[in-house]
């Protein structure tokens, strides 16, 4: 197989991952399922993702996680722990901290800016 048509492989191969990643956010499969799944070595995918994405598996995982609950707190009549859950955190705590981070407010602040801007 020729070097070109190997990258055109290799780089569906990382997308594929991505889609998986996002189609079980909830649930995600480990690093080294989901590099057996798609059918390269883990520091493969590592390097695809971050040559692809800009992020490694991990840091995409979290940001989309992050992004759907952006969304479920601002468009849903969820509880902050629904929303946890649904996006694939059982511990609120690690939940809270990784939407701190994402978007530099806590979770209640997007929960009650729903419930101010709503309520104009």
């Amino acid at each position: 197989m020729n070097p070109r048509k190997l990258a055109e492989v290799l780089i569906a191969k990382i997308h594929y991952a991505k889609e998986i990643l996002q189609a079980r956010l909830e649930n995600p499969p480990l690093l080294s399922e989901l590099a057996q799944e798609v059918g390269v070595s883990e520091s493969t995918l590592q390097k695809g993702f971050q040559m692809q994405f800009g992020t490694t598996v991990f840091g995409y995982l979290t940001n989309q996680r992050m992004e759907q609950a952006h969304q479920l707190l601002h468009s849903s009549d969820f509880t902050v722990a629904e929303v946890a859950n649904i996006v694939g955190y059982s511990h609120l705590g690690h939940f809270a901290a990784a939407f701190k981070r994402k978007f530099g407010i806590t979770r209640r602040e997007c929960f009650f800016g729903k419930t101010l801007v709503s309520g104009l």
